[in-house]
């Protein structure tokens, strides 16, 4: 599965224009199957309470129906669970949380978008990246640093990023690469699942809960670096 991900990664990389029209049968089996062994099995459980141990106790037979519906376009994923968390500054942070078997399907599709975006992303871009993290964005930082002069650093956030994302420009945007109906469908119903917040069910026409595989990095080790202006 790797291996033909990767492929896709590299066609992707060497011609720009190219549109991936035959990419949703990826998501099978072999592919979920390695999604749920990489699982975090300590998370708190959606609206299902179907947790990893308990999915696993009949894996086989679960991964078989949930790709049975993937083809025959049955899946629907389950609203998230939103909830309140508490940040140092006395103000909360929204967390949505995911029914086990729609964070599975999230994390396959991840990886098939991934294959065909990464190549694009800027090198400096060291957030939400395979083989990148906050150690590698401070020493990106303080080879700039050290090797030219500074007169200031930037630290900049977008409020309410995640709660405000316009889900027509990411159907857009999306589409301009990949156009398998299947993968676009997909990424629209998630979109679309809606919200549960204290038992009360949401439309969300815009934005996306954090938590899935939206998972905001708050304070980053880098926030802790002061530097002198020259």
């Amino acid at each position: 599965m790797t291996t033909k991900l990767e492929r896709i990664s590299e066609l992707s990389k060497q011609h720009p224009e190219m549109k991936f029209n035959s990419i949703g049968h990826l998501i099978n089996i072999e592919m979920l199957k390695e999604c749920h062994y990489k699982m975090d099995g300590r998370k708190a459980v959606g609206i299902d309470g179907i947790s990893k141990e308990e999915y696993n106790s009949n894996l086989d037979n679960n991964l078989k129906q949930l790709v049975e519906k993937l083809k025959n376009k049955s899946y629907r994923p389950k609203p998230a669970r939103k909830v309140e968390i508490p940040k140092e500054n006395g103000k909360t942070r929204p967390l949505s949380i995911y029914s086990y078997e729609d964070k599975l399907v999230q994390e396959a599709l991840r990886k098939v978008l991934e294959s065909v975006f990464e190549p694009h992303f800027y090198s400096n871009m060291c957030g939400f990246r395979p083989n990148r993290n906050c150690h590698g964005a401070i020493r990106k930082l303080n080879d700039m640093i050290e090797g030219h002069k500074t007169n200031y650093i930037l630290d900049a956030d977008i409020k309410g990023f995640f709660d405000n994302l316009n889900h027509d420009w990411i159907m857009k945007f999306i589409s301009s690469r990949i156009t398998d109906n299947s993968v676009l469908r997909l990424v629209e119903k998630m979109l679309k699942a809606g919200i549960l917040k204290n038992g009360e069910f949401y439309v969300n026409e815009f934005g996306a809960g954090q938590g899935g595989l939206c998972r905001a990095r708050h304070k980053p080790p880098y926030d802790e670096i002061n530097v002198m202006t020259s």
